[in-house]
């Protein structure tokens, strides 16, 4: 069964490059537009983990565009990689989806949250990353 709801959740958050220039990728998901704002603490948990990559430099999501923009050093990492990457993050996220759930649910400060979240993700993302 999951299997189905991994691919539904995954059709649902397709990543689009709109921009690819030496050192700046530019990917469009529609589903950021429509996130509500007590949903962007989450977005410290993506800076950590989009991070783990080495060769980024920065990035900056426009939600009302829905475009992230991720600079990039081209002497250490590529587009494609950095693709990859995302594919792979958004993967661990869906996989992970009802445990990540359950601790943003609790009572609590949303910074521990965001915190307890990434202390259980990050060795995952980790592993991962050591296979692309």
């Amino acid at each position: 069964m999951l299997g189905i709801k991994k691919q539904l959740i995954k059709s649902m958050i397709k990543l689009e490059v709109v921009g690819n220039t030496p050192g700046k990728l530019q990917i469009y998901v529609a589903q950021l537009k429509k996130i509500d704002d007590e949903y962007k603490h989450y977005q410290a948990y993506a800076e950590n983990a989009i991070s783990l990559l080495k060769g980024i430099n920065d990035f900056d999501v426009d939600y009302q565009k829905g475009i992230v923009t991720i600079n990039y050093d081209t002497s250490v990492v590529n587009a494609q990689q950095i693709y990859r990457w995302l594919q792979v993050i958004v993967d661990i996220g869906i996989d992970y989806y009802e445990e990540l759930k359950s601790v943003w649910d609790k009572e609590g400060e949303d910074a521990q949250k965001v915190e307890e979240i990434w202390q259980r993700m990050r060795p995952i993302l980790v592993a991962a990353l050591a296979k692309i």
